[in-house]
């Protein structure tokens, strides 16, 4: 908007302060409607935000109760340092004799020595084989130093699997050649082309003469489980149990662990407690948002919101429902009941006795089929990006566009309004200043008449 810095010459009036207060006058109210309205529409866009991730960390908790979270199986090796162990889907309790008879190695060559890393080997073409892929090594006088010959490999576009390095001993320098696949499928084999005698030192075939040494073998790793031997090329064995990954870290032949896959009552308590966590954050965020004090008249910013209002009762519906049948079919049995509140709370040594007592029992009440798969699924539909949430969300925002377009019509009607006023002043200022002309110029006239 324009601003106002002259007063009128003629009438002398203040018009920049009078155009000023009236254009103030103007803006005053609708300027206070808009920013209320701004305030109040940006409040409730917040307000859903934080409503949506209080619901969804619920429903993760209510996910991994869904998903068996109750049910968790845990493995243990009676010595720590040879094995580490996960379970997973399928696994089942059971005690096994473990022993980890080897560990994966990746296939590791080294040349014979040479005096120096600039050492002129040789001009041709080294062919290189990991587990039966091979690639062809151009050889020239640009690269044919031991320094050279290690960069061409590591910079060969076909380069298969092989990391070449050089290593500084006491009597020399050696190129090594390792595979970067662990197992028997990363041996590495190294040819020359027919003829290329200067290359002869660089040779590896098992099947035939060699002249690089084999400082780590191709070897996959191995464990005997209950008697029974099994393979891995790299260390992991994620089939030799259902639902179980053992994972190798230390060899020792003859070395007999014990294996055990027991339920783990911890995991389960743990599940428990995280979603009855959230769901009391889920309900002290609505309470927060829909709050009503009558004594000091604050309000939440989503006060009698019936989203809020309809997701908070359904929710306390199902938990409340519990299931038909089972050992277990209401929360209160595992030791979870509503306080006054609204929210929920655990009696810990109560819960901890359902899960050792009957733990099937208490995934069946809390399982897919139970409590937790219909809290998820209940959850679904205002968390969808284009479910109730999304929607109020977007009503927000599109108020909050609407306002914003308001604000700039309102500005645009004051900058008019003001140069209405000033046009207005300033022919009422020109008015002035032409009658005070005609009123000095009839002064003179009168007071030249005669006998004035």
């Amino acid at each position: 908007m324009a601003s106002i810095t002259s007063a009128g010459v003629g009438s002398g009036l203040d018009v920049a302060s009078l155009v000023s207060q009236l254009v103030a006058a103007e803006r005053q109210a609708p300027a206070a409607r808009l920013s209320t309205a701004q305030s109040k529409a940006q409040s409730q866009l917040s307000a859903f935000g934080t409503f949506r991730s209080a619901l969804a960390s619920l429903q993760d908790a209510a996910k991994a109760l869904r998903d068996g979270g109750t049910d968790a199986l845990k493995a243990t090796a009676s010595e720590a340092g040879y094995v580490s162990l996960a379970t997973g889907s399928g696994a089942a309790a059971g005690s096994y004799s473990l022993e980890v008879v080897q560990l994966a190695k990746a296939h590791k060559l080294a040349s014979g020595t040479y005096a120096s890393s600039a050492t002129v080997v040789g001009e041709g073409t080294l062919s290189i084989s990991v587990g039966g892929d091979s690639f062809d090594v151009v050889l020239d006088s640009s690269n044919s130093t031991l320094a050279g010959i290690r960069d061409a490999i590591n910079g060969a576009s076909g380069n298969t699997g092989v990391r070449a390095s050089l290593l500084n001993t006491s009597t020399g320098t050696r190129l090594t050649l390792t595979s970067t696949t662990t197992g028997a499928d990363g041996a590495l084999t190294v040819q020359h082309g027919v003829g290329e005698t200067a290359l002869d030192g660089l040779v590896y075939d098992p099947l035939g003469s060699s002249t690089l040494s084999e400082l780590d073998p191709a070897q996959n790793a191995k464990i005997r489980l209950d008697t029974y031997d099994f393979e891995s090329s790299n260390n992991v064995f994620d089939e030799a149990i259902e639902g179980l990954t053992i994972t190798a870290t230390k060899a020792e032949p003859g070395k007999e662990l014990s294996l055990e896959v027991n339920r783990d009552s911890a995991a389960a308590k743990s599940a428990v407690e995280s979603f009855v966590g959230r769901y009391n954050a889920l309900n002290a965020t609505i309470a927060t948002l829909a709050r009503y004090n009558a004594t000091t008249k604050d309000t939440g910013p989503l006060l009698g919101d019936s989203t809020l209002r309809g997701l908070s009762q359904q929710v306390r519906a199902v938990l409340s429902s519990g299931i038909e049948s089972g050992t277990y079919t209401q929360l209160s049995q595992l030791g979870v009941s509503f306080g006054t509140d609204g929210a929920l709370k655990i009696d810990t040594s109560k819960l901890t006795a359902a899960i050792e007592s009957d733990a099937a029992a208490v995934t069946k009440l809390l399982g897919a089929d139970g409590l937790g798969g219909k809290i998820y699924e209940l959850a679904t539909p205002y968390l969808a990006s284009d479910g109730r949430i999304q929607s109020r969300q977007d009503a927000a925002q599109g108020r909050l566009k609407e306002l914003s377009k308001q604000q700039v019509a309102l500005e645009q009607r004051l900058t008019r309004m003001q140069a209405r006023y000033q046009a207005q002043f300033g022919s009422l200022d020109t008015l002035i200043s032409q009658l005070k002309t005609t009123s000095s110029y009839l002064t003179q006239q009168l007071e030249n008449l005669p006998g004035y």
